[in-house]
């Protein structure tokens, strides 16, 4: 049986959750700064960034795979509800808040859950921060594909593995949730003192 510290109180959980966090977020901006040099014009959608979808050629990255041209999307996932910028920002700060509960809930032993929602607040805050600062979230990879048209960004893609893989963590693996008898050696049978 492993001791039952909670993740909080772990050094080292810590840093398997902030690692992640910080360099997802890090790589995230950087890429959304360098893709967009002037910033994002007010009213932008289509026409801002190095290669502006509809308007510019886009740069392939990965040959029949994944391309690199820019967007500006003020709704959701796949462009899902235009205009709506506060409800995101305060969905956004929803979701980082319940990362924040998960982590502390988590034990010290549960390294794929810390690596998880340490990308899953790297992407969230990415995404918080354009729709803070520009009221829409800089886009800029797509792929080949004529079934899938959406332009996405890192933090996206942060997010489309941390979630599964805290799912994934959550569905298949079983924790063992008997608690520690203080005094007997864990997987000794406990005695009943009256008898």
């Amino acid at each position: 049986m492993v001791e039952r510290v909670r993740a909080y109180r772990s050094g080292g959980a810590w840093l398997r959750f902030l690692v992640p966090a910080v360099l997802g977020l890090t790589a995230d901006l950087t890429l959304k700064a360098w893709s967009f040099p002037e910033g994002v014009p007010e009213s932008a959608m289509m026409g801002a960034g190095r290669t502006p979808a509809g308007f510019t050629p886009p740069d392939v990255i990965i040959p029949s795979v994944l391309r690199f041209t820019t967007t500006v999307n003020h709704g959701a996932v796949f462009g899902i509800g235009q205009g709506y910028v506060l409800w995101f920002l305060a969905f956004s700060l929803l979701a980082l808040a319940i990362i924040v509960w998960v982590f502390v809930r988590s034990y010290q032993w549960q390294w794929l859950v810390h690596i998880a929602l340490g990308l899953i607040t790297a992407g969230a805050l990415g995404n918080l921060w354009d729709r803070a600062v520009f009221h829409g979230v800089r886009d800029m990879l797509q792929f080949y594909a004529s079934w899938y048209q959406y332009i996405f960004n890192l933090a996206d893609v942060l997010l489309c593995i941390g979630v599964p893989l805290l799912m994934a963590r959550w569905l298949f693996v079983q924790d063992d949730d008997t608690p520690v008898k203080p005094g007997f050696p864990v997987g000794s049978p406990v005695k009943n003192p009256s008898k």
